[in-house]
């Protein structure tokens, strides 16, 4: 019968279709997981309150609390009657409040709060070293073959990339205060920016592609290529940790003077004014001088390996925020020339990572799109994953690196792990 000839040709046809259909679906929702896990760390924004603006007299109230222990008593009576005028008067504060309700509902705007919390970090003048940068100490690596300088930098640089990964392809896990998540847009600005002095007030560059890491010895600055095309950490641990032995043992070998005039991170603790114009000068000197200041802006963050070994958390903390001060004498200058830790950072970035000799390490970060949270959520995960790779090297009998095969000299890239050289120009 035809049906005895056709029938297992139309079953296999039928078998051949049915897998076709079966792996578009797996292939479809494989796509929709990934998107899914993509659009993790985000994925809560657009269900997110906005930000509650307090009532007129609240907000009156809570500015009388706060002014009351400042004042003398015929002060705080005389701001009380000023007070009480503002709230009466419908072209004063009603006026006011409403101009704010009306601006909050404008589109674009995540907050009324936003772009004048912003605006206030971005227009001070004095230098962010000392008066807005805030900073983090982190605790000692609990692995002991990890307590001196190189080892230390290499760990937080390996769990920092990690950690930009996750942020750059947003699968990091959302915040969240309970059941309620939170608000996540601050951790797509925690790596490659950076705030730019200018005249009046500063501005913000973002970088979300890019690819290298600067660092920081003795002043000098040097670059190097971390994150490959397909957006991958793409050097292992022992590649970044030989460079970052060539890189230190590079700068130690140049006597303080040579550094010192290579030390331009100096100038960022300048007031932002003076650095603006002495930023501008640099960077017109030569193409040389603005590539360099480019590629600084573009990093993904600055490890600075500090000349100074902290006897106690307050030391590290002293120079997590604005480094040590060492005047020395030097040949070939009249006055002693300063050799501390100041000189090795430059606060412009949005993160910068600090580890002296002796394995202590913090953090500093620029203030004006970064709030501590961000910052805190970062430091301890990373400190999370050094105690799980502590717990992999037990669990391993810390032979990870016995069985490991050779590495080709120059592995991480010699072309890639290059210093900076500013000039003064023709």
């Amino acid at each position: 019968m035809s049906l005895g000839v056709n029938g297992p040709a139309c079953t296999a046809d039928h078998m051949a279709d049915e897998k076709s259909s079966m792996d578009a679906k797996l292939a479809q929702a494989l796509s929709i997981l990934s998107e899914q896990v993509a659009s993790q760390m985000l994925g809560n924004q657009a269900s997110l309150p906005r930000l509650p603006i307090p009532s007129l007299s609240d907000s009156v109230s809570d500015f009388l609390r706060a002014c009351e222990p400042q004042l003398s008593p015929q002060d705080f009576s005389d701001t009380e009657r000023a007070c009480k005028a503002f709230l009466e008067n419908p072209e004063e504060g009603p006026r006011l409040h409403q101009a704010l309700l009306e601006y909050d509902q404008q589109g674009g705007k995540n907050s009324y709060l936003e772009e004048f919390w912003e605006r206030a970090y971005l227009s001070q003048r004095t230098p962010i070293s000392i008066n807005t940068n805030p900073f983090f100490v982190l605790e000692d690596d609990p692995t002991p073959a990890r307590t001196s300088q190189i080892a230390r930098a290499t760990n937080l640089v390996w769990s920092s990339l990690k950690f930009c990964s996750s942020v750059r392809d947003g699968t990091l896990e959302p915040d969240m205060q309970r059941t309620t998540p939170l608000c996540m847009s601050q951790y797509t600005r925690l790596f490659g920016t950076a705030r730019i002095p200018g005249e009046g007030t500063d501005t913000v560059e973002f970088y979300p592609d890019s690819r290298h890491i600067l660092i920081m010895s003795r002043g000098r600055i040097y670059w190097m290529d971390v994150i490959g095309d397909d957006g991958k950490v793409c050097l292992s641990q022992t590649q970044i940790e030989e460079a970052l032995r060539s890189i230190r043992n590079d700068s130690l070998s140049f006597y303080i003077g040579e550094n010192l005039n290579q030390a331009v991170g100096l100038l960022t603790t300048e007031s932002r004014e003076a650095w603006a114009r002495w930023r501008k000068e640099i960077q017109g000197a030569s193409e040389e001088n603005a590539s360099n200041l480019r590629r600084i802006d573009e990093a993904i963050f600055v490890l600075c390996l500090d000349d100074t070994s902290p006897a106690s958390q307050a030391e590290t903390a002293s120079n997590s925020l604005h480094g040590t001060s060492d005047l020395i004498s030097c040949e070939g200058y009249a006055a002693n020339v300063q050799a501390g830790t100041c000189i090795n950072r430059w606060y412009d970035k949005s993160l910068s990572i600090i580890v002296c000799q002796n394995g202590a390490a913090g953090i500093n970060f620029e203030h004006s799109v970064i709030d501590g949270h961000s910052v805190l959520r970062f430091a301890s995960d990373v400190f999370t994953d050094t105690i799980l790779t502590f717990a992999e090297n037990i669990r391993k009998g810390f032979k990870q690196h016995k069985s490991s095969g050779p590495v080709r000299s120059g592995a991480a890239g010699a072309k890639k792990n290059e210093a900076f050289e500013f000039g003064k120009g023709g």
